[in-house]
């Protein structure tokens, strides 16, 4: 097994197709297959369903995935740190890493503390995906990070539970949106725009909401990021599913509604990440700042998106 190996694995578990996963890749389909079935004759397990219409992961394919996943984007993240030894000096101060659908939640409670705070007198912020921010804080290149997946194989950070919400189902406030009476229903005649497979959130509606039901989107447009939901269905493009954190504050979204349907009982939560070997001032600064924002987000839910 090696590095080419796991980016032809995560290829085809992304497209769900050996043809397209080797035009990504820059391989022949057959030199994809043969990878595949070299993978799967060395952990012994079968890692996709193949079918005429595609190929698609399987119990083993989908836990194997997040290792496959961490491992590419622990290289990355260490060839980046690397890297940066010989380049420009490193920022001092705090350093905190926001997952792109929290930052609206996020930054007012944040900057509010680094203000209050006389340790943090300097302090960047960044975003990204969970599993980055989670592998920088593991690395010891964010102090704290908030991110929306736990990440049981990185022993060297600490998590704590910040909050979790309820997922809408959201639809555009238009008088000619369709409105029925169940999910099967709205998943076989409206399109719906969903987060890119593998992100936190599509996974759970994947093996929560859909696999159950044994039904999924026959129209479906996939996007990068949480905002781009929020825009696309405004604009009337489709439904979607988002946490009730990504709606706040309550009527910043006057072209959205949330379609009410009983079957919808899932939550996503939400964590803070920092290193067991957290520097003083940062463990200073923690309580505060985790106090402020679970205030932040009180004070959303009591101004009616609940």
């Amino acid at each position: 097994m090696d590095m080419l190996d796991l980016k032809v694995f995560i290829a085809v578990a992304e497209s769900e197709s050996m043809s397209k996963a080797a035009r990504y890749v820059a391989l022949t389909q057959p030199a994809v297959s043969l990878r595949i079935a070299g993978l799967e004759m060395e952990l012994g397990a079968p890692l996709f369903h193949r079918t005429r219409s595609g190929a698609f992961l399987t119990e083993a394919g989908r836990k194997f995935y997040f290792y496959a996943q961490y491992a590419l984007s622990a290289l990355d993240a260490g060839l980046d740190s690397v890297r940066k030894l010989s380049g420009p000096p490193e920022e001092t101060g705090l350093r905190i890493g926001i997952v792109e659908s929290l930052t609206h939640v996020m930054l007012p409670s944040v900057i509010r503390s680094m203000k209050e705070h006389s340790a943090a007198a300097q302090w960047k912020i960044s975003t990204g995906p969970s599993l980055d921010l989670a592998l920088r804080t593991a690395s010891g290149e964010l102090d704290i990070a908030f991110i929306n997946q736990m990440f049981a194989p990185l022993p060297q950070i600490e998590t704590v539970k910040l909050f979790e919400e309820p997922l809408a189902f959201i639809g555009p406030k238009q008088p000619g949106f369709p409105r029925y009476q169940s999910l099967a229903t709205y998943l076989q005649e409206v399109p719906f725009i969903l987060l890119k497979r593998h992100m936190p959130l599509r996974e759970l509606l994947e093996h929560n909401l859909f696999t159950p039901l044994r039904v999924r989107p026959q129209k479906l447009i996939e996007v990068d990021a949480s905002h781009i939901i929020r825009q696309m269905v405004g604009q009337g493009s489709g439904c979607s599913f988002l946490p009730m954190s990504s709606l706040w504050p309550a009527g910043s979204d006057a072209s959205i509604e949330i379609l009410p349907l009983a079957e919808i009982r899932l939550k996503q939560s939400f964590y803070c990440a920092y290193p067991q070997s957290a520097a003083e001032p940062v463990r200073q600064l923690l309580p505060a700042l985790l106090a402020s924002i679970k205030e932040q987000v009180a004070l959303f839910r009591s101004n009616g998106l609940a």
